[in-house]
């Protein structure tokens, strides 16, 4: 009788141990549920949206997020946007990371097979604004790190972030211009 004892107990205790794992591999949420409380918010906060797509592998879109909360102009970024993050383009290890439906956004916003990071900005109602597909044919932004990506980003900034002062602006340029890759 002891020994079957053991045996339950030791059954509860790997069940008890796995509960917290189960927990954490909790699917990510859908990119219309982002979106969709991203629209909330925004509206709460007269806001626009920006919802930036990346994988954990990508070092472009690990530069996007440093910049947008960076010290020198990730508030600039907070007050004007409910800012997102979605994950797409995940190395196959990582695929249970992407959103559902996040691939589909991006593409349908012309990203189709452009690399990460891609962006999309939204008004506070989910329609769409502008996207990172803004050099010349279309071609993705990304990270903007050349001048003629950093004049693209400046437009999109123009564009969607109409509380942003071209002084504003002009600090994120100027961000963006002093980086060394």
């Amino acid at each position: 009788m002891k020994s079957t004892h053991r045996v339950y107990v030791a059954i509860a205790m790997a069940l008890v141990l796995a509960l917290p794992i189960a927990a954490q591999t909790k699917p990510p949420a859908s990119a219309q549920e982002i979106l969709g409380s991203a629209v909330q918010t925004a509206k709460a906060e007269q806001k626009n949206i920006l919802i930036h797509f990346g994988a954990s592998w990508c070092v472009w879109c690990k530069r996007l997020d440093a910049m947008l909360e960076s010290p020198e102009v990730g508030k600039l970024f907070h007050d004007n946007y409910v800012i997102e993050h979605l994950t797409i383009q995940e190395s196959q290890d990582k695929v249970q990371l992407e959103n559902p439906g996040a691939q589909e956004m991006a593409n349908n916003a012309g990203a189709n097979g452009g690399g990460v990071p891609v962006y999309i900005f939204f008004d506070s109602a989910g329609n769409r604004l502008a996207t990172s597909m803004a050099m010349p044919g279309g071609k993705n932004i990304g990270h903007p790190a050349t001048p003629e990506e950093i004049k693209a980003f400046d437009s999109l900034l123009e564009k969607t972030a109409p509380r942003m002062t071209a002084a504003q602006r002009q600090q994120v340029t100027d961000y963006l211009s002093k980086q060394k890759y």
